[in-house]
């Protein structure tokens, strides 16, 4: 399997340099899809209402959990991807290839109809504010139509990472984020659909995403082409996807369960506080896209070494990795704290939302740096293979304490500031969890690693 002119060998050559060229197209990609979708919330923002904004924020955190869950499991194609291309593996990489479409569309559609199904709970448990709890019904529901095109996506383009390619999908963004906007604007502005034109926008752009990620793959050269006829969930594939994906999945679920609570608490301070804390997250969201690429570009480096034996070129790409997260955060955490004011103003020009909006960024840009930490080094266990310590770390340090803290922190308190210092007092307990394991599993590879050296070379 022989690298192409669009893929990344990280298991051979300059190591930082090929570490950034993988990260770049990534992280704009991120970036991209972020702005698109805060575009949704400032057409929202501007041209809706307080309500309209507040219903699209109050269900971002329920889409997030059965969404979540399957774009954790598709870690586990793109885990074993890179250590089947780092391993030059081809036979195993196309079945891997079959498998792992086939399940992302057997999964969309199961999610979809999970959600469907516990609509009106979902939104009844959370306690959205009564003036938005028809809006996001709505939203939600048409939503759920375009969730497994979503999921088959997110699939197909950890085909693409494992292997190196990651400029494929910045292309598609571009194409379905642009027409997304156009279709904002017409159907909200002009045609008056508010929180349903929003929607139906998304939906439409999530289905193009779709066509062009598989077109992608069906054009491919090699072990990951894709090829309809092929299509089935082949048995050991499927197990080890499986293996990694359900505890990354879990892991994402957890996330998500948890913020489901913290949102339940932001919503009792009524329709402006949800819609500056919607603001304020969409703010956050785009340093995270930074850190997020950052994160993959790990476990794709860690799995193509790993399979490829290099252990030490892995140890080193964690470092670098972990070195690039923690300057991004420190030093853009600090310039968009300073300009939170006249950003959250782009999304809503009213006070109390520009408020609530600049309270979260100031308190939590102030210590964004933990994600680095804890980003990474989740990135670099997926990419061992260990993909279960990390989703036992989120379980405990985030899931576990979250909810206890809104359940016995909170009421005490009873402030906004309350319920977001949850935040980082959960990274910070994740972070010094994955940061343990993964320095004893570093410690196991460098003993591997030292134990080949010593071992007698037999001429022919």
């Amino acid at each position: 399997m022989s690298a192409k002119r669009n893929t990344i060998d990280m298991s051979h050559g300059p190591l930082t340099a090929k570490l950034i060229r993988y990260a770049a197209p990534l992280a704009l990609t991120y970036l991209l899809q972020l702005a698109f979708v805060a575009a949704d919330m400032v057409v929202i923002g501007q041209w809706g209402s307080p309500e309209s904004l507040a219903a699209i924020g109050a269900t971002t955190p329920l889409l997030g959990l059965l969404l979540n869950v399957m774009t954790g499991i598709s870690t586990g194609s793109n885990v074993l991807a890179a250590q089947y291309y780092g391993a030059k593996d081809s036979k195993r990489m196309t079945r891997m290839v079959h498998t792992t479409v086939a399940v992302s569309v057997i999964g969309g559609i199961a999610v979809a109809l999970l959600g469907w199904s516990t609509l009106h709970w979902l939104v009844r448990v959370t306690g959205i504010p009564e003036a938005s709890r028809e809006q996001s019904m709505l939203y939600l529901a048409i939503c759920f139509v375009g969730v497994p095109f979503q999921i088959i996506y997110n699939f197909a383009c950890a085909i693409l990472r494992a292997v190196g390619d990651t400029k494929a999908p910045l292309y598609f963004l571009c194409i379905a984020g642009t027409i997304n906007i156009v279709l904002n604007l017409i159907l909200v502005v002009f045609v008056n659909m508010d929180v349903a034109g929003v929607a139906l926008a998304t939906v439409i752009s999530q289905c193009l995403s779709a066509f062009l990620a598989l077109r992608r793959l069906q054009n491919a050269h090699g072990a990951t082409r894709l090829r309809y006829k092929n299509l089935r969930v082949e048995k050991s594939s499927f197990k080890g996807i499986l293996k990694i994906g359900i505890p990354a999945g879990l892991q994402s679920g957890c996330f998500s369960l948890s913020n489901i609570v913290v949102q339940s608490g932001i919503n009792t301070f009524g329709v402006n506080a949800v819609a500056g804390m919607t603001a304020g997250f969409h703010l956050e969201m785009l340093l995270y896209a930074l850190v997020f690429a950052l994160h993959h570009t790990t476990i794709a480096a860690v799995g193509q070494n790993y399979g490829a034996q290099q252990y030490r070129r892995l140890i080193k790409a964690i470092h670098i990795c972990m070195i690039l997260s923690l300057g991004i955060n420190l030093i853009c955490g600090v310039g968009m704290s300073a300009l939170s004011p006249w950003m959250i103003r782009i999304f809503s020009g009213n006070a109390e939302v520009i408020r609530f909006g600049v309270m979260r960024a100031h308190l939590m840009f102030t210590v964004y740096f933990l994600i680095a930490f804890m980003d990474t080094s989740s990135g670099a266990l997926r990419g061992l293979g260990n993909s279960l310590l990390p989703a036992v770390s989120t379980l405990v340090g985030t899931c576990f304490l979250r909810i206890l803290w809104m359940k016995y922190i909170f009421p005490v308190y009873g402030t906004m500031e309350s319920i977001l210092l949850v935040y980082p007092a959960s990274w910070a307990v994740v972070a010094a969890l994955n940061m343990t394991v993964l320095f004893i599993s570093c410690k196991k590879l460098l003993k591997t690693a030292d134990e080949r050296q010593l071992q007698p070379h037999h001429g022919i």
